[in-house]
């Protein structure tokens, strides 16, 4: 599947004309570019990403497969509690998530110094996730009381979550690390230590979870530790490359430490609608799970979590191509370049909507035979899921749209417009629309998927034309010009 993959990318050039129909004179300049100049340069930045992003969504896969073991109960839970956790850690790594544009612009601009500046302050930021722990362990039990699940699958919620939340800073600080590496032009470091990361979770999932080797059987609680102790190792094998004499050399990487308020409020102003966006988003999936499927019983929660399970091999290596156009982007418009800008973004979005059609419509095909292969599920779960994965397959083009053009007008600052879109669609459209068709219509979890996939849809249009009409063109993100970066960037 992997090299169906690799294939679909590399042809996909060959496949689709350039975009755009009536040339510009910025474009005419531009004539020079064949069309695999754009698709180099965006696999070279997001290539990397996406090997990460698969490492880390086929550990995750396994690890619902090995929590598929313990029952349906544990695998309900850990898809709940899952979510939840990644949900409520939004609104401080998205924030330090910002750290991509900003370095990225400084990098277009060569301010190498105020590169390693803004990692750090996003490093900072991450503190705050030390103080979203301590709040969220005691809430814990209210939380996911609140829910409506069975005892079971809420004991082991409680376990997964509160493992997970030990990790909230770690998070953070690799979410900034990453952004500054990938906007450096250096994805391979971030990619390395998530394939390290991701293989050693794997290793402690399955010591912690069954117990092997004279570790202690914890089960769900288990694959929750061991993804906080591989996220740590994730954080320490950046932060080594980071602090590497040779970034050290050209970024001022261990001089540039210091707490600095104004680019701190700046990141702040920027990244806090990103935040808001971020969190909007995951929380109108969390309660899609966890208020609203949850509701049927553990069987069609379980059904959910396997579907979600398969639809993020599709969709976390389309977040790589997210997070590489993020930083294509701000490098040409810290270079004043909007057109390259707009075309890279439109290759992308060519390779992710062929890659994710193409898994939509394998899992679609054979998703029964998949699930019953791989999961120990009861035969009600594998039939529904395989229904949910022929919903998946209608949208997959559509959410390769939304995917790739998040990450674009995050790269160009358009965080605010973001933060809005995002409130409407999901709190006005997607959710009233699951309701309608899981309640009202009796559908259940396979009724709320109708509505989700009707949203997707939706919103590909509002995100394809607001990235069109370049409404992000004349953003400044900078409060005031970074003069200090000027000089350094020159020494070097």
């Amino acid at each position: 599947m992997t090299v169906l993959y690799f294939l679909f990318l590399y042809a996909l050039p060959l496949l689709l004309p350039p975009s755009g129909c009536i040339m510009t004179f910025q474009q005419k300049q531009l004539i020079d570019e064949t069309r695999w100049t754009g698709t180099r340069e965006v696999l070279s930045m997001s290539g990397p990403l996406i090997l990460g992003m698969l490492s880390y969504t086929i550990m995750e896969f396994f690890d619902k497969v090995m929590c598929s073991y313990l029952g349906t109960d544990a695998l309900a839970a850990v898809g709940s509690a899952g979510i939840a956790s990644f949900t409520l850690c939004t609104l401080f790594m998205g924030i330090a998530s910002i750290v991509t544009t900003f370095v990225a612009q400084c990098f277009g601009r060569e301010q190498y110094t105020l590169c390693a500046c803004y990692c750090w302050q996003g490093m900072y930021i991450s503190v705050l996730g030390i103080f979203f722990a301590a709040v969220l362990w005691p809430l814990a039990p209210l939380l996911f009381g609140s829910m409506g699940h069975n005892e079971t699958v809420t004991r082991y919620e409680l376990e997964y979550f509160r493992a997970r939340v030990l990790g909230y800073f770690f998070v953070g600080a690799v979410t900034a690390l990453a952004g500054f590496f990938q906007s450096v032009s250096r994805p391979r470091i971030p990619m390395y230590a998530a394939i390290i990361a991701n293989a050693s979770n794997l290793i402690l999932n399955y010591l912690l979870i069954f117990g092997k080797f004279g570790f202690p059987r914890m089960e769900v609680a288990g694959a929750a530790v061991a993804t906080v102790l591989a996220t740590i190792l994730q954080f320490a094998i950046m932060l080594s490359f980071f602090l590497h004499r040779h970034f050290d050399s050209r970024y001022r990487t261990r001089s540039s430490w210091a707490f600095d308020w104004h680019r701190l409020r700046e990141m702040i102003t920027i990244g806090t609608p990103s935040a808001v966006s971020m969190f909007l988003d995951v929380a109108n999936w969390w309660i899609f799970t966890a208020f609203i499927i949850g509701r049927f019983g553990a069987i069609q929660l379980a059904a959910n979590t396997i579907a979600v399970s398969f639809i993020h091999i599709c969709f976390l290596p389309a977040v790589g191509l997210n997070h590489g156009i993020a930083a294509i982007v701000g490098q040409w418009l810290g270079r004043r370049d909007v057109e390259r800008a707009k075309r890279r973004t439109y290759t992308a979005i060519k390779i992710a909507g062929v890659y994710m059609v193409a898994m939509g419509i394998t899992f679609a095909l054979f998703g029964d035979t998949l699930i019953s292969l791989i999961f120990r599920a009861e035969p009600e779960v594998v039939h529904l899921g395989h229904k949910l994965l022929i919903l998946a397959a209608l949208f997959q083009a559509f959410d390769a749209v939304n995917i790739v053009c998040t990450g674009a007008l995050k790269g160009a600052g358009d965080t605010h417009w973001m933060m809005y879109v995002t409130f409407v669609m999901s709190y006005l459209i997607f959710l009233p629309l699951a309701l309608l068709f899981a309640f009202y219509f009796r559908m259940g979890a396979f009724g709320a998927w109708i509505g989700a996939t009707v949203f997707i849809i939706l919103l590909s249009g509002v995100l394809f034309r607001r990235f069109r009409k370049e409404g992000w063109r004349n953003i400044n993100i900078f409060t005031r010009t970074a003069r200090e970066g000027t000089s350094s960037a020159q020494g070097h």
